[in-house]
């Protein structure tokens, strides 16, 4: 008799010893069989393509560190100009000019990071996706597998199928590296529009920090919408389609 662990009705983690005939696809077991002579070519080609998926993984968690690295350099580089350029000046017409220059660029600097960053974010799903299409490729040769691995089965929330969509909550997006450089961005523009006020001859002090923390507020509500839509509109194959894209038959 099989033996299971952790399952219930809606599915779950199965561990244990489990027949190939087991709750199994139909025609699974027989996969082997209908490749034939082919078996060594197709187990050759997915592992290859499965190295190239957790290569290009990587790749994306290397640029989003490298990117975020970045903006968090020019972020601390241009508050310790201001500082000096404060001193200097003693806060006067030539600090706030300084102000008005750098806190623009640097916000645009962030905008394109944090648009980069929720790309990066996309493709990584994809290429998670495509690697659990071959982990089934695997236990479709190898059903006698299953017992060893992680196999979550009937729980499309906790493991999206392709082009289902995810669902992550409003806290787990801002715990991205994509959601920190989206609040971080946000006090920038917040700090930038309360120095326009102050260069315009507001000098009452609850006036500028009011409106920056509302001009936040709002920032960081267009960052998480555009993450939220970027989610929301993701297709697998939209990913990387020159890596995906198959010529036809003849064609160059």
């Amino acid at each position: 008799m099989p033996i299971t662990r952790g399952s219930d009705s809606g599915g779950g983690a199965h561990y244990g010893d489990q027949g190939p005939d087991d709750g199994a696809e139909p025609g699974r077991a027989a996969l082997a069989d209908r490749l034939g002579t082919r078996l060594g070519s197709a187990a050759a080609f997915a592992t290859t393509e499965h190295f190239n998926l957790q290569t290009a993984r990587a790749l994306t968690v290397s640029e989003a560190n490298g990117r975020a690295s970045i903006y968090l350099a020019a972020l601390s580089g241009n508050l310790i100009a201001l500082a000096f350029v404060g001193q200097m000046s003693r806060l006067g017409s030539a600090f706030y000019a300084f102000a008005l220059i750098l806190l623009p660029v640097l916000a645009f600097v962030g905008v394109v990071t944090f648009l980069r960053l929720v790309q990066s974010s996309i493709e990584d799903i994809a290429y998670a996706q495509r690697i659990a299409l071959l982990r089934s490729f695997y236990l479709r040769l190898a059903p006698e597998l299953e017992p060893y691995l992680l196999v979550v089965r009937g729980t499309p929330s906790a493991t999206p199928l392709i082009g289902e969509p995810l669902a992550p909550s409003a806290l787990q997006l801002t715990l991205t590296t994509a959601g920190m450089v989206a609040v971080v961005n946000s006090v920038v523009v917040a700090a930038c529009a309360g120095l326009v006020l102050e260069a315009a001859g507001v000098h009452s002090l609850a006036i500028p920090v009011a409106v920056g923390a509302v001009v936040g507020a709002g920032a960081f509500s267009l960052h998480e919408r555009h993450h939220r839509r970027a989610r929301d509109a993701f297709s697998p194959e939209a990913i990387d389609r020159a890596a995906i894209s198959v010529p036809r038959a003849g064609g160059r």
